[in-house]
């Protein structure tokens, strides 16, 4: 799906059975809450709707329950620790991403105990610090400030998943096929940065098309292992989200901000309301 002069990060769905219009944003989690004021047309939306829905109810990520849950999920089971999944050299490796981020501080060693999966997200966290200073963390990331926008206008707010479905979607894959997920991840350190940094531009510039190619990594090319991460954590989402949206904007309108890749693609939201007879255009401001 070619967006052209299109791109935009702020769509509107109409027709069909909708109530009144319904919004589509897409968000970038390298951005921050002051980017809400850069997007032509975001605040009137807010006001306009019933309801702000995102990936979650963002709030929900400081209830004790759901913290408990989510850092039991953390640490592998004694037969199965980071040590015992990699090889010397790929131990070695990580061994070595962790301390050029730590500061030698921390070693793997001390990090051995926890899934894959999770050591990929502390590495994560630590690059966006070093590269990307001005995001200010979980509290100011511009996911939170779209809902508490909503929030201060009394606004309904709910998220088209739980915390408990993102928690199984991160650390159920099995933990050998998070541990060569964390080896790819520290053997493309420096291709990662480069491709954040281009995501970063491409969002900055509202460039629909370009951040679609960045989304479906293009430029690695169609292979079996890109197709089915492509489709477990975006498509099969987004399929499974279309169930809320048809189901609220009949009778409620909503704007939808969710990671902007979910709205580009084959199985995106934008071609899914498309298919399913809505129209989905571009907010344009004269």
């Amino acid at each position: 799906m070619s967006l052209a002069s299109n791109a935009q990060l702020l769509w509107k769905v109409t027709g069909r059975d909708t109530c009144k219009p319904s919004y589509l944003f897409g968000t970038i989690h390298l951005e921050t809450s002051k980017y809400i004021d850069s997007v032509p047309g975001l605040r009137d939306a807010i006001s306009s709707v019933d309801a702000v829905y995102g990936e979650i109810q963002m709030d929900s990520l400081t209830d004790n329950d759901v913290m408990m849950r989510a850092a039991k999920n953390l640490i592998a089971p004694p037969d199965s620790t980071i040590d015992k999944l990699l090889t010397k050299e790929e131990y070695q490796l990580v061994d070595s991403v962790v301390n050029s981020y730590f500061m030698g501080m921390v070693s793997l060693e001390t990090l051995s105990k926890l899934k894959p999966v999770a050591l990929s997200g502390q590495l994560g966290v630590m690059q966006m610090k070093k590269y990307f200073p001005k995001q200010l963390g979980l509290n100011d990331v511009i996911d939170v400030a779209v809902q508490a926008a909503g929030r201060e206008l009394g606004k309904r707010i709910g998220g088209l998943e739980t915390t408990e479905m993102q928690i199984n979607m991160l650390y159920g894959t099995p933990l050998d096929v998070q541990a060569q997920e964390l080896v790819n991840f520290c053997r493309m350190d420096n291709d990662i940065i480069n491709y954040s940094k281009e995501l970063c531009d491409a969002y900055h510039a509202q460039d629909l098309d370009m951040l679609e190619k960045l989304f479906l990594l293009e430029e690695v090319g169609e292979d079996e292992m890109t197709n089915e991460i492509i489709e477990k954590l975006a498509y099969e989402r987004n399929r499974r989200w279309m169930n809320t949206i048809t189901e609220i904007i009949p009778r409620e309108s909503m704007l939808v901000a969710v990671g902007a890749g979910h709205l580009v693609g084959k199985d995106g939201l934008i071609e899914l309301l498309r298919r399913d007879g809505y129209t989905v255009e571009p907010v344009t401001l004269k």
